[in-house]
């Protein structure tokens, strides 16, 4: 499924807009999304987040007041979606039904100021811990397995990032401020991508997949190669994703699910 998705992004930069079938359109503002790998779509909205399947319809939602701010959720695995609430340095895993699983105190783990955090592929959770710098892994016995050490003063820049990722080879940390930094799956820092100012991407085999100038773009990590996705005509583009030959496109005013 990994290579063909990848082979159907590589295809879409050759696309014209009338290959695209719209086939749901839901009024959003405000509001923040991610997908899992069966084509399912979450939106953070209200602190709340609202789950809808691969024709747009709604499945579940979930909310907890008592655990202060929503920023993220990690569908990656969609069996546990991984919601992240840094006021309270908090992890809470839900079932595929949206149910709570359990709850993650990482302030209880030493990890005091969580900026970002991502699931593991290979089992655990990827932290960026601002307190000291260090990107950390822990596994699901909430055992400490690795840390990268001072990012800091490693690199000798600021570090706030607010996205991060992993994929089977590699950990990606969204530093706005300089581009992503690349660790192995150890933790030891690799290199930097110099993509600055971007709030999120996703990553499809070789390729990288990240808004710039309201355009959908893909980088290719090996080739090095950069080309605009072609997109249906929208307003405001603020984030897209692609799942199986399904689009994902959020603008100032919706959620549009496309196939092609």
């Amino acid at each position: 499924m990994l290579v063909l998705s990848a082979i159907l992004v590589a295809c879409l930069s050759s696309f014209s807009t009338d290959e695209y079938k719209l086939i749901k359109s839901i009024p959003f503002t405000g509001a923040k999304f991610t997908t899992d790998r069966l084509g399912n779509c979450y939106v953070i909205v209200e602190n709340q987040i609202l789950e809808f399947d691969t024709l747009g319809k709604p499945k579940a939602n979930y909310s907890n007041l008592n655990s202060g701010n929503l920023f993220s959720v990690d569908a990656s695995n969609p069996l546990k979606i991984v919601l992240f609430f840094p006021d309270f340095a908090r992890l809470e895993v839900l079932d595929n039904k949206l149910a709570l699983v359990s709850t993650i105190e990482l302030r209880n783990l030493n990890i005091i100021q969580p900026l970002t955090v991502c699931q593991s592929v290979q089992d655990g959770y990827w932290i960026f811990d601002l307190q000291d710098m260090q990107l950390k892994k822990i596994d699901l016995n909430l055992q400490n397995q690795f840390e990268s050490g001072n990012l800091g003063q490693l690199l000798g820049v600021s570090l706030f990032p607010n996205y991060i990722s992993e994929t089977d080879k590699n950990v990606f940390l969204n530093n706005p401020a300089t581009g992503i930094l690349v660790f192995d799956r150890y933790g030891s820092y690799l290199k930097q991508i110099p993509f600055t100012g971007l709030k999120s991407f996703q990553i499809i085999g070789n390729e990288l997949l990240f808004i710039r100038d309201k355009k959908l773009m893909k980088y290719n990590l090996k080739t090095l190669e950069q080309n605009e996705v072609i997109l249906p005509p929208h307003d405001s583009l603020l984030s897209a994703r692609i799942e199986k030959q399904q689009l994902f496109l959020l603008t100032n005013s919706a959620l549009n699910l496309y196939s092609y």
